[in-house]
């Protein structure tokens, strides 16, 4: 029965590819345009359309298909001309809004022709005797067919009433032409790099008054008109200071604020365990209260409006002499006041640029380096004219620098009509009003598909950051664009050109990678979208009035209302792509939207078991895009292969299960999935696929692995190993060489530790102890030519180790971000190295000491521009002429080395582009001396630079661990046991016995490893870490460390060293142990775990004093099968850290 309704699918798919090939032959040639919606490829479409292949409801002829087309071409031939002006009159608006509207519907109705024909085809091919039906083909749906023809009837009718108007107003409307230049997509300008000289002043005055040293918190408002560069000031102190602090964090605040969204983005960001998934606002403010107590963090809070937004925020921030920073920006002087709590010697008042710093940046802007040198003399006339208009605005003054053209399009018309444009009240008032027009102005002067795209954005909420990436999808899955990834980012580039977006993030090539929106943009371009019936948003607090009842793009931003809904006004059955931001039971029901093509949902809920029900999409067969982000799960449906056009499956949640039918969707060009979810077997049938993530290289079988060589247009594979089964591993490493050959157009391939990654957590008592296992990555050997187009090569730790640089890396010719482990570093390694020309950011791993110091010279490392070195011991040395173009460098070692290795030698001011210089030292009882060496030494050497560079240096109480062989590999023994061995240990914590609960011991050592992990993955900011991977893993990873209050069985191989260990453990005998607990009474037990039962004990220490510790004692009788137990004894017998508790002797009862 379940492969007749597959076989059934499959058919209506075949049919569906054979009767819309003139549907995506338009698609492609010709876009959707916010003025004349589809216009052209519903033409070109219909003048391909033969209705004698379909079996088309009655009345739905060819000769009225033929005077639809006839009709249709003669009112878009009328109005194509004013499309292109940049301000039609209201008459010629309102006559492209009505051509614009039965565009749509035409689309929509031949849409629903075609696909009831489709459906009723397929019925009347099957055997009689079978009577199953696919859910798509429902007799609701068969029930329409008459409806459509009566729908195109009054369709026609319409067209023809639209003609007779368009031709009364035409004879009156001659079309003026757009006076201004407009930018092609072949032809787009390099991205504006915003000149920050002009704003050094206010951050070296903003520095000062912040008094990093100083301990006791201080909160800093930045209070100024809106566009004066308040975010800048901010996003550089961010970037620039923020380094030094053990948390930190940048968040939007917004006009409506979703209280929600808001603190889980400062949770994300500052690395704290993640509050209960269906936790209210009260309890994320806790969580991030509770992780930020003890800590020195920097949070930046962006756009802030009301006084009681601020009350509840600064809930979250403790009060504590750890020399932490809280800096705000408003454009409303009490909400400053209140935030510094009325201490107004705290706020930083921007003041508008003066006539010559709004010059400087007004020619750099334009002329780049070359600033006014590189302005003709005859144009300084005109420039000094627009200058004075600007008002002092630092937006204003970027916003009309956009427009004026550059070399070698210099024209002097362009810069007068400008000029002549620009209204004289920025002089006087040039916030807000003045700046609305500049806004409008720039809106204006884009070309018609640039506020396509433009308008489009607004289907985000306010404050949202939104990944360039994703809108390029979205645009693409709407029809703006055929599949052209190139053009529609170099749109993207443009609008930030002009500054109708905001940059967020940045790679270190210059590329914006995401950005946001202005509120004075926004609400443009809101209004502009509402004007056109391009994008309608919707929230709890809106009002209805004005709203169309046809809606082809819906945003709902419910918030955190529980009890909102979407008007009835509103008709939602011709939506394109609809945006929706709330709790679960708000969802409207999506099956309705028949021609959906663009679908984003974020769900959320406060109740756990919960799930949402994703039955029923595969009746939205014009669906493309799917992005599902929620803290419940999703059920997607068995059968959803009838999603024929789909092109992105982008999935933040758990899944139920993931459908085996996914497989047989052949225009699906990326799977994004969570990393605990299980790829369906095939995979390899997915050949238009470019990115795939997350692909458990442990769960998942050799088949499987080899399938993935399939996959020849993959672009990007995402990588996890999350599970403690060894059993195939070491033969999907070794496959994975094999194939990753084949796939001749990948760009990136990552491996990144994910939940349960040979690791259990904590249980609740904090008692549970396993360690931190690297795997031995050797097997990994690409043994055909590598993937020349490889871009990225990300094979973070503590997963994947080498013994050292495989020598095929030096193979990628394009390769520009690598980040690396390996046991030993040798110079050897560093040649391999220095022949990646294009290498761009390296961050390098290194376990042991090496023998002498690693020497880079002026040869290689060209265009390296950030370089991130983990070792024990600062054992680099830099010479003259090396890595000329690294403008930030990572350094993390201990504090114990520098005896051997003196930074005075590391030759850091031959590093002649280097910025930034962030340093992180490690030290533990005792070393105070050493770490205080080392810091001196640090500022004795950096001061040495011509440049001066910003130095950032953090001390932590703990330390990094170098082991011989400190990578483990796995091996079956005969008794099928699999055991690890030679663990190495990231990090020892630097704590007194006795002083914290259990619980507060968990949270410390998951301070630590989220510390640590953390700077694995935000080092690189041309991407943005997967919260939930990583969360998952520091739960997981921080069962390493806990102080003194492990005792596990030991059964070691050969006697350990304990006292060649640094802070080595206590080791106590049994009989201790057995006193310590009163032979193990029931109360004096703490928990159980699956193992066995933890006991509180106090044991006698040193001068009479006591100290009290947690007792874990194994059984054999435990619930979790005694190979696991077994393999659980043997990982901790081997354990070497200063805080474990190890016992000497061995006991079984």
């Amino acid at each position: 029965m379940e492969d007749a309704n597959i076989e059934d699918a499959l058919l209506l798919a075949s049919d569906i590819e054979d009767g819309d090939s003139a549907l995506l032959q338009a698609e492609m040639e010709d876009p959707i345009t916010v003025s004349l919606g589809p216009m052209d490829r519903l033409l070109r479409r219909l003048h391909s359309f033969n209705a004698a292949e379909y079996n088309l409801p009655v009345g739905f002829t060819e000769d009225k298909i033929q005077n639809l087309k006839e009709d249709l071409q003669r009112l878009c031939v009328s109005l194509k001309d004013l499309s292109e002006e940049q301000e039609p009159s209201l008459t010629a608006k309102c006559g492209m809004k009505e051509a614009r509207e039965l565009c749509y519907d035409a689309e929509d109705l031949l849409d629903d022709a075609t696909l009831c024909d489709i459906g009723a085809s397929a019925r009347s091919r099957r055997s009689s005797s079978r009577r199953l039906s696919i859910i798509s083909w429902t007799p609701r749906k068969l029930k329409r067919r008459p409806q459509i023809s009566t729908d195109l009837s009054e369709l026609m009718a319409r067209v023809v009433d639209a003609n007779d108007r368009s031709a009364s107003f035409l004879l009156e409307h001659k079309t003026v032409k757009p006076a201004f230049g407009q930018t092609g997509a072949s032809q787009l300008p390099p991205l504006i790099q915003l000149p920050l000289e002009v704003l050094e002043e206010p951050t070296d005055k903003l520095v000062e008054l912040l008094a990093f040293e100083e301990k006791q918190l201080k909160v800093v408002p930045i209070f100024g008109i809106s566009g004066v560069g308040k975010t800048t000031v901010a996003r550089t102190i961010y970037y620039r200071h923020g380094e030094r602090f053990h948390c930190r964090a940048f968040v939007r605040v917004s006009r409506n604020p979703d209280m929600r969204r808001f603190f889980t983005s400062i949770i994300s960001q500052i690395k704290a365990p993640h509050a209960h998934a269906f936790s209210d606002a009260h309890d994320l403010i806790d969580t991030i209260f509770k992780h930020l107590q003890g800590k020195r963090y920097l949070i930046i809070i962006d756009d802030l409006w009301t006084i009681s937004v601020w009350d509840i925020i600064s809930c979250a921030f403790p009060y504590a002499d750890s020399c932490s920073r809280v800096v705000t920006t408003t454009q409303i002087e009490d909400v400053a006041l209140s935030c510094c709590g009325y201490q107004s010697e705290y706020i930083f008042e921007m003041a508008p640029l003066n006539y010559r710093e709004q010059r400087k940046l007004l020619f750099t802007t334009v002329f780049g380096s070359e600033g006014e040198y590189g302005c003709p003399e005859d144009f300084k006339e005109v420039s000094d004219g627009i200058v004075m208009k600007c008002g002092g605005s630092l937006l204003s003054t970027v916003n009309i620098a956009s427009m004026l053209p550059r070399q070698p399009g210099l024209k002097m018309e362009r810069w007068d009509n400008i000029l002549r444009s620009l209204p004289s009240i920025l002089k006087t008032n040039p916030i807000p009003d003045g700046m609305k027009e500049i806004l409008y102005l720039i809106y204006i002067d884009l070309p018609p598909d640039l506020k396509t795209y433009l308008l489009y954005v607004s289907m985000y909420p306010e404050g949202y950051t939104i990944k360039k990436d994703e809108l390029v999808k979205q645009w693409i899955a709407e029809g703006f664009l055929s599949g052209m990834e190139g053009v529609a980012r170099g749109y993207f580039d443009e609008l930030v050109n002009r500054g109708m977006l905001q940059p967020v993030h940045t790679s270190y090539t210059g590329e914006v990678l995401s950005c946001t929106v202005n509120h004075m943009v926004l609400d443009l371009i809101r209004y502009k979208s509402l004007e056109a019936n391009f994008v309608i948003t919707v929230d709890y607090l809106q009002s209805t009035l004005g709203l169309p009842d046809k809606v082809r793009r819906l945003s709902i931003q419910f918030g955190d209302a529980k009890s909102a809904k979407v008007p009835e006004s509103i008709r939602m059955s011709h939506i394109r792509s609809l945006f929706f931001g709330g709790f679960f039971k708000c969802v409207p029901s999506i099956v309705e939207y028949r021609f959906l093509r663009v679908l984003v949902l974020h769900i959320w809920s406060d109740q756990d078991k919960t799930s949402y029900d994703l039955a029923r999409i595969g009746e939205l067969f014009r669906l493309r895009y799917l992005n599902i982000e929620c803290n419940i799960t999703i059920d997607l449906p068995d059968k959803i292969q009838g999603l024929k056009y789909l092109e992105t499956l982008q999935i933040d949640a758990r899944v139920c299960t993931v459908p085996s039918a996914i497989v047989h969707l052949q225009s699906l060009l990326h799977l994004c999935l969570p990393s605990d979810a299980n790829l369906p077997h095939r995979i390899g049938q997915l050949r238009s696929l470019r990115t795939l993530g997350y692909f458990d290289l442990s769960s998942n079988a050799t088949n499987s692995v080899m399938d993935l060589g399939k996959l020849t247009n993959l672009q990007d594979l995402h990588l996890t190993c999350s599970s403690s089964e060894f059993g195939n591993l070491k033969n999907n490493i070794k496959c994975l060489g094999l194939i990753v050959g084949k796939l001749s157009s990948l760009r990136c391939l990552t491996l990144v530790p994910t939940s349960s990654s040979y690791l259990n957590s904590l249980d609740d008592t904090g008692t549970s102890s396993t360690s931190s296992i690297g795997i031995s990555f050797d097997g990994f050997i690409i043994t055909s030519p590598p993937p020349a187009l490889l871009q990225r090569l990300e094979l973070l730790p503590p997963i994947c180790i080498f013994s050292s640089i495989p020598g095929w890396i030096g193979e990628l010719s394009k390769l520009c971000i690598l980040k690396i482990e390996v046991m030993v570093l040798s110079s050897n390694d560093i040649d391999i190295l220095k022949a990646l020309a294009t290498l761009t950011s390296l961050s390098l791993y290194v376990r042991t000491d090496p023998k002498r110091r690693i020497i880079f010279d002026s040869v290689g490392f060209s265009v390296l521009k950030y370089f991130n070195f983990m070792c024990t011991a600062p054992c680099m040395t830099f010479l003259e002429g090396s890595m000329p173009n690294v403008r930030k460098l990572k350094l993390r070692f201990n504090a114990n080395k520098l005896e051997r290795y003196d930074p005075m030698h590391a030759g850091f001011e031959y590093l002649s582009g280097l910025k930034e210089i962030f340093v992180k030292i490690g030290s533990v009882s005792g070393d105070e001396s050493d770490k205080n060496d080392a810091e001196r030494a640090l500022l004795a050497t950096i001061s040495k630079h011509p440049s001066t560079p910003i130095l950032n240096m953090q001390s932590v109480n703990w330390i990094f661990y170098g082991d011989k062989g400190g990578f483990t590999t796995a091996q079956e023994e005969n008794n099928q046991t699999q055991e690890i061995q030679d663990v190495w240990l990231y990090a020892s914590i630097d704590a007194e016995a006795g002083d914290s609960s259990p619980f507060q011991k968990k949270k410390e050592i998951q301070d630590v490893i989220t510390e640590e992990y953390s700077d694995q993955q935000s080092e690189d900011p041309n991407k943005e870490p997967d919260s939930r991977t990583y969360m998952q893993s520091v739960r997981d990873f921080s069962s390493l460390v806990l102080r003194k209050t492990i005792f596990s069985w030991s059964i070691p191989r050969k006697p350990m060293e304990w006292s060649t260990i640094p802070g080595a453990p206590i080791e106590f005998k049994y009989k201790e142990l057995r006193i310590g607990t009163n032979n193990f009474d029931e109360k004096m037990k703490l928990g159980q775990g699956g193992y066995g039962v933890v006991y509180r004990a106090t044991i006698p220490g040193e001068h009479g004093q006591s100290m009290e510790v947690a007792v874990k004692r194994f059984s054999r009788a435990n619930t979790k099968g005694q190979e696991d137990f077994l393999a659980e004894i043997s990982i901790i017998s081997r354990l070497r850290h200063r805080n474990l508790v190890k016992l000497v002797d061995d006991y079984l009862e």
